[in-house]
């Protein structure tokens, strides 16, 4: 509890921490809010109302994140988390990210949540505005990460270029979704299984493209509620560089191209 005005908590342990923060504010100008420099996997625990910030510049320019991690970082509770990230991005983790629970509010210079192998997130409450992307996976060496799971509950996020983009596999298996970004969703493989999801794009809606060599790009949409609107020019609602496959669920689309597939469609 209580507040560190120009400060952090760093983690530096090889065993597994966790960290309840019940109605905190931490402030660092230097580096980030919370940084864990160790290997031990961290659980971040919200209770109350909680906030953190960080300066434009860091001094050690290898650390992104308010929150920075280079282990596995989880986030449970049923508090709020509130970033302010004027450096670079929000939450940062080298490896996972897991998100069960919470309330997170992310106003980031770069990118809102970005995990190197992957993000989980299920039970949260996300709001990002983001000068880059809003939830990220980065890993492009391992053929089985790179990839982002999106279970349920609500996610607004406004960002200047991808809303949700990861390396290999995207899924979204439930949960309501208002993007609106240069491109809502990106990856090699797009799986929609359910959810509301509603999309503003100033270049492509739903955006599948060879990021990895795993698989075929391909969109694959078994079910939900799907509402696309696309701004003039070269602009497209779904967009594969492989196969577009529309199983199940109901499409809403306001573009001058609403498909564009390169190899295989079916409806």
């Amino acid at each position: 509890t209580g507040s560190i005005k120009d400060g952090s908590i760093t983690v530096n342990t090889p065993d597994g921490v966790k960290i309840i923060l019940n109605s905190v504010e931490i402030n660092n100008t230097k580096e980030p809010a919370i940084n864990i420099i160790s290997n031990g996997d961290v659980e971040i625990e919200l209770v109350g109302d909680n906030k953190l910030s960080d300066g434009s510049s860091y001094e050690d320019t290898e650390l992104d994140g308010c929150i920075n991690s280079k282990a596995d970082l989880k986030i449970t509770g049923d508090g709020s988390l509130s970033i302010i990230a004027n450096y670079k991005d929000g939450i940062v983790s080298k490896d996972d990210i897991e998100i069960l629970g919470g309330t997170i509010n992310v106003t980031s210079a770069d990118d809102g949540i970005k995990g190197k192998d992957s993000v989980v997130i299920e039970k949260a409450i996300i709001t990002i505005n983001s000068g880059g992307s809003g939830i990220k996976s980065t890993n492009d060496e391992d053929t089985t990460k790179g990839y982002i799971e999106i279970k349920s509950e609500t996610f607004t996020i406004n960002a200047v270029d991808n809303g949700i983009k990861s390396i290999t596999k995207l899924t979204i298996n439930g949960g309501t979704f208002n993007i609106r970004a240069a491109e809502g969703l990106e990856s090699t493989y797009i799986v929609i299984n359910d959810g509301e999801i509603t999309i503003s794009a100033s270049d492509d809606g739903i955006n599948a493209s060879a990021k990895s060599t795993y698989m075929t790009p391909t969109i694959e949409i078994n079910g939900g509620n799907i509402d696309i609107t696309m701004d003039q020019g070269d602009t497209d609602a779904l967009d594969v560089n492989g196969n577009l496959y529309i199983n199940n669920g109901e499409i809403t689309i306001n573009a001058q191209s609403p498909f564009d597939y390169d190899n295989e469609g079916k409806l």
